[in-house]
């Protein structure tokens, strides 16, 4: 912003100007001393990229000026190896027997919401992310805008890089911090369209958060999360020297209003006084209708329950929205350590030596030796020509191979190979790779588990991110799902069934008589989340338990029957159809025996009447 609009901007609006350079400074301070993670993770990113440059030594202040001829790139390479795809399930318990359903409708509901937020593509990220920056974050926020056709928003859930994120100097807990800060690049029409804001005259303040051309049409976009005075979460966003928004109490009920009047926003334009220009007015209370007991039927003795209107204060999440994965913990820091920070050194000397390999080889080949004035036809026909005077002329012309000795060189990069694959605890067989010490199919299965147990703590830190993750997703809907929130889910029956989510569920009174939101449940992740999603695996356990005879008697028809019922509730194609002639079957060959039944029965009574 030019200087005279900026100075123009503090006269009109004294306090927008102190709110902005308040947070502007607090913004410069933390982004200063958080600026050697942010060069780390620079780094890191650069290594996983197979960046070519090669470190200098380390007792010396130059930097290496050569570039990498031949990089082997194994962070990528034992990154890659680590990915896993599975997500883990949602798993919510009840606190309290009486909240048993709700804890089953907050499961399926984080269930779907799952499969319409996109979390593949999320967990596909982070699986990246997460291992070379040492953890990653995910943002929760509550979007109007989204939502089914009777519905008015949605959650909304999205993967935020660990460069945008800078976090209160001396903080390493989010909910402990007093704020944090999170910073995008946005174009300015998607700000003007966004905020209604102008911001045509700033300039992209943080371009490293991007790869790429510079441009003009892109500005750097800072939003900071804080703890207000009463300890709820207050939002601030600006753009360069213009405020975006400012919402002391952010996660609060906000109703648009007209800024002359109070009246509740319908249209542009209020339809009490004209004004056009609408506030957001916080709300502390609504109104809802409940059912409360109304004494008890005198003549079927069961209470009675009659609807009544109560007033009640909104909930809120009152927690930051950023929820971490970390890779592995490490004390003192936001992030855990970068399994890059960890086989860095291995990761140069291999470029080192792959580009030394590559020299030596390359500076090899084959040289003639002629007599003195005797010249070779330099063209590229197959056939070359060399004039001799006399037979001695012959005998002088030899070919001298000269093959640089590679052996040593290959030696050490397999062992600082071996040595990085050792650090992150990877073995051949947990790669899928031949492995000599693995001599039977057990040992090689033992390999594999060996090296999962090594990266069991990752697992550890996805499982607690994923159920933190969960817990906010349901506070946020509790919060704001004004509607009922369609769920598909799986019947006690296997057969597809349909419920909602419905946060007035979650509304209860105690034992004073006073109506508070129900948001005491626990949040875990499923253990068998991997073998539930993978539908392959269980119709084969199905096969499984078949011939082992836990379904019954082996050709059977009540047999076939409980086996193809549970390969339809795991989706096998076509079992429905199949169940259903068993279910035929069966009911014909009942018939056939009650009909049998009433046959014998008959002959019985006609004898004794004889």
């Amino acid at each position: 912003m030019k200087w005279w609009k900026r100075k123009l901007r503090d006269m009109k609006e004294p306090e927008i100007s102190r709110k902005l350079k308040k947070w502007q400074g607090k913004y410069d301070k933390a982004k200063s001393q958080y600026a050697e993670e942010l060069s780390l993770m620079e780094n890191y990113e650069k290594y996983y990229n197979g960046d070519r440059h090669v470190k200098g030594n380390p007792n010396s202040n130059v930097a290496a000026s050569k570039l990498a001829i031949n990089v082997r790139n194994i962070v990528y390479e034992l990154i890659e190896s680590q990915v896993d795809s599975s997500l883990p399930m949602p798993k919510v318990s009840a606190i309290h027997a009486e909240d048993m359903d709700q804890a089953k409708i907050i499961e399926e509901f984080l269930k779907n919401e799952m499969k319409t937020l996109r979390f593949k593509a999320i967990n596909d990220a982070q699986e990246r992310t997460t291992p070379v920056q040492g953890g990653d974050f995910v943002l929760v926020e509550w979007d109007n805008s989204k939502g089914y056709h009777c519905t008015l928003g949605d959650l909304s859930v999205s993967e935020v890089h660990p460069r945008q994120v800078i976090p209160q100097p001396g903080m390493t807990e989010i909910g402990k911090m007093d704020y944090i800060f999170i910073r995008t690049s946005q174009t300015k029409e998607y700000v003007k369209q966004r905020y209604g804001v102008d911001v045509s005259d700033e300039e992209e303040t943080d371009a490293e958060l991007r790869e790429g051309v510079s441009t003009d049409d892109i500005v750097t976009v800072v939003t900071v999360y804080y703890k207000n005075e009463q300890g709820r979460i207050g939002l601030y966003r600006w753009c360069g020297d213009v405020e975006l928004e400012d919402l002391p109490d952010y996660q609060a009920r906000q109703l648009e209003v007209c800024g002359k009047c109070g009246t509740p926003k319908m249209d542009d334009s209020c339809p009490v006084c004209g004004g056009r220009k609408f506030v957001k007015e916080k709300q502390e209370t609504e109104t809802l209708q409940v059912m409360q007991d109304a004494g008890m039927d005198p003549v079927t003795g069961q209470i009675m329950q009659q609807p009544v209107m109560v007033e009640v204060p909104y909930y809120t999440p009152n927690r930051f929205p950023l929820v971490l994965r970390k890779n592995i913990s490490r004390d003192r820091y936001l992030l855990g350590y970068s399994d890059v920070g960890v086989i860095e050194d291995q990761q140069d000397t291999i470029k080192k030596l792959g580009s030394k390999i590559n020299e030596k080889l390359l500076k090899g080949g084959s040289y003639v030796t002629l007599p003195d004035g005797l010249g070779i036809d330099t063209t590229d026909d197959e056939l070359k020509i060399i004039r001799i005077e006399t037979p001695n002329q012959m005998q002088m012309i030899q070919a001298i191979t000269v093959q640089a000795d590679t052996s040593q060189d290959r030696v050490v990069l397999e062992t600082n190979y071996n040595w990085a694959k050792s650090a992150l605890g990877i073995t051949d067989s947990f790669q899928g790779k031949y492995d000599s010490s693995a001599t039977s199919g057990t040992a090689k299965q033992y390999s594999i588990n060996q090296a999962a147990g090594r990266l069991e703590s990752k697992r550890v830190m996805k499982n607690l991110a994923y159920a933190e993750l969960y817990e906010t997703m349901f506070k946020f809907a509790l919060a704001y799902a004004d509607q009922k929130i369609p769920i598909s889910m799986q019947g006690k029956d296997g057969e597809q069934a349909f419920t909602h989510f419905d946060r007035r569920d979650f509304l209860k009174m105690d034992d004073a008589g006073e109506w508070y939101w129900n948001d005491e449940f626990i949040f875990d992740t499923d253990p068998t989340s991997t073998l539930l999603t993978n539908r392959e695996a269980m119709w084969n356990q199905a096969d499984m338990k078949l011939q082992s005879g836990a379904f019954g008697p082996i050709g059977d028809l009540e047999t076939n029957y409980l086996y193809w019922l549970e390969q339809e509730r795991n989706g096998y194609p076509n079992a429905g159809e199949i169940k259903n002639v068993i279910e035929d079957r069966l009911t014909e060959q009942k018939q056939q025996a009650q009909m049998l039944q009433q046959m014998q029965g008959g002959g019985q009574n006609e004898m004794s009447v004889m």
